[in-house]
């Protein structure tokens, strides 16, 4: 924030052209002439932001030096407007006073060499005040090159870190490509089980119809066996039928005997035994014949069967033991994959914690490191600032400095110049003018939101005068005017404050008439339905909900001149 300080004093005197005589007036038709003495000091003060406490006891120790300097000068004009009036007088006393006047210009010269003496004095004052300037100078450089120094040393670190982070992204993908090939050979596992699995799955079918084969043919062995019985209970059916034949036929043999006994002729006797034996042997022959094509059949059969069901029952005996060689052998090999897959899990559960323990860490690290970038940062704009506001102050103390010569240069020739009136008038009607410079001050604000953007704010702002744009809210709720002077009211009815957003929009608020902004208040304008208005301190702008917000906003105050004394810029950037 710039302030501007004047000073004006002016002395208006009437003096004769031309000496009287000593004792006597002067004669008739005095000319009168005026004379007027302007010093003009024009003084700028800039408020840096952001200064060290040493800074900041620099900077306010040379405040007071200035303020103290100030206010000798003002006594120092005071004086010195008290000796030109002595000096008008004696003038206007010339002619009636003559024999004083060798007694006042001995005082004068008195005066002047106590003047010069004092004058002397301020100047080894102002000289050391330069020296201890320099001196201050010279520590904030050395305290400069220190910081300078440390920066090095940050960005040394801050280059192995990065070093480090490149070897830890190097091991990360290394794990990274160990991870993968741990997770292909685990899938060609997982796809080597799952065929194994359905090996087993398909022997376990088989298996199971062996199996059922087995009880089918246990099952056709029982029935093999029951027809066995079967066919042994017709066999002894058909004995028993054969022994009651052979009975029936005994009892037939002996009725027929007893018959033939009964027959007393012996040819039919023999004849009916003969026929008889014939008949038995027959009947023998028959069913000896029968039995024994019966038994033999029944013999081949069941020779037959219990061949081939022995046969079957080997072959799903060695089929079972190859069955079960092959489970077992499957089994062995599943557990052993099962096992190696737990041990491959295990080892990439442990990658994948160590990798995502390595992500944590190089979040960390990476969080470190912008933070102590931003530190770096934040402490080099902070001794920029503190170097641009103590060169500010060296030059204005140097500006003063000029100016102080060049007053008391003048005050030297006025006191040594007091022999010669035309060239006393000439240097009490010299004006000294210091052109006021306006100066600008510069604010930037940085956020980053984790992760992913970054916004930039960037706050201008310059006046020339005592009121100044002191803030201008970035979402358009408000505009605060400050009048920074400690004792001058500013009249500031009908100015015109302007606000163009991004070159396209512009929005003008006149400042109500015959307006008064105390001297070190401020006034706050608010947009419509942004706040309540409470003159003197307080406006409300009924013409619009906002003063606009964008990118690029610059706020203009105009006097009723149409001169510009403020303006304020805010840019605002992201990335």
């Amino acid at each position: 924030m710039m302030e501007i300080t004047r000073e004006t004093m002016s002395f208006t005197s009437s003096t004769p052209s031309a000496r009287a005589p000593l004792g006597g007036r002067a004669p008739g038709n005095v000319a009168t002439q005026d004379r007027m003495l302007k010093i003009v000091t024009e003084m700028r003060s800039g408020h840096g932001s952001g200064l060290s406490p040493f800074g900041q006891n620099a900077a306010s120790t040379i405040r007071d030096s200035r303020e103290r300097e100030k206010k000798e000068m003002s006594d120092l004009n005071d004086r010195l407007a008290s000796y030109i009036e002595k000096v008008r007088f004696l003038e206007a006393q010339n002619r009636k006073l003559a024999a004083d006047l060798d007694a006042l210009r001995s005082k004068w010269g008195k005066d002047t060499h106590n003047i010069r003496n004092m004058y002397e004095g301020e100047l080894a004052d102002a000289q050391k005040l330069i020296d201890e300037t320099n001196k201050q100078r010279k520590d904030m450089e050395n305290q400069i090159k220190k910081m300078q120094d440390e920066l090095a040393d940050i960005r040394r670190k801050y280059e192995d870190a990065i070093k480090g982070r490149e070897q830890d992204r190097a091991k990360i993908d290394s794990l990274l490509v160990q991870l993968s090939n741990i997770e292909a050979e685990i899938n060609l596992l997982k796809r080597r089980i799952a065929q194994l699995e359905d090996e087993v799955k398909r022997i376990k079918q088989e298996n199971q119809r062996l199996l059922s084969e087995l009880q089918r043919a246990r099952t056709d062995l029982d029935q093999e066996t029951l027809n066995r019985i079967d066919y042994q209970n017709q066999v002894q059916t058909l004995l028993e039928e054969i022994d009651f034949l052979r009975r029936v036929h005994d009892n037939e043999i002996k009725e027929l005997q007893t018959l033939a006994s009964r027959d007393t002729t012996p040819e039919n006797r023999e004849f009916f035994k003969n026929e008889l034996a014939s008949a038995i042997r027959d009947i023998r022959e028959e069913y000896d014949q029968v039995n024994n094509v019966h038994r033999n059949d029944m013999e081949s059969w069941y020779r037959l069967k219990v061949q081939e069901i022995q046969t079957q029952s080997a072959r799903q005996s060695m089929e079972q033991g190859y069955a079960k060689e092959e489970v077992k052998r499957l089994r062995t090999q599943l557990s052993d994959l099962r096992g190696k897959l737990a041990d491959l899990e295990s080892r990439n559960s442990l990658l994948e914690k160590q990798i995502q323990e390595l992500n944590y860490q190089l979040e960390d690290d990476q969080r470190s490191y912008e933070a102590a970038l931003n530190d770096r940062d934040a402490q080099i704009r902070k001794m920029r600032e503190e170097c641009q506001a103590l060169m500010v102050e060296l030059q204005m103390l140097l500006d003063q400095k000029q100016t102080l010569d060049a007053e008391i240069a003048i005050y030297r020739k006025m006191l040594e110049g007091e022999e010669n009136r035309a060239g006393l008038k000439q240097l009490v009607e010299q004006v000294v003018k210091t052109h006021a410079i306006s100066q600008e001050t510069d604010t930037e604000t940085m956020r980053v939101v984790k992760g992913e953007t970054a916004s930039r704010q960037s706050f201008q702002r310059s006046a020339k005068g005592n009121v100044s744009i002191h803030e201008a809210s970035p979402d358009g709720k408000f505009i605060v005017l400050q009048n920074t002077h400690r004792s001058k009211d500013e009249a500031i009815g009908e100015w015109k404050l302007k606000r163009r957003i991004d070159g396209k929009r512009e929005i003008v608020y006149t400042v109500p008439k015959d307006f008064i902004l105390r001297a070190g208040k401020t006034l706050k304008i608010f947009a419509r339905n942004q706040g309540v208005a409470s003159p003197p301190d307080q406006l409300v702008y009924d013409a619009e909900d906002s003063f606009g917000t964008g990118n690029n906003v610059q706020t203009i105050l105009f006097n009723k001149e149409g001169e510009e004394r403020a303006t304020h810029i805010q840019r605002q950037s992201s990335a």
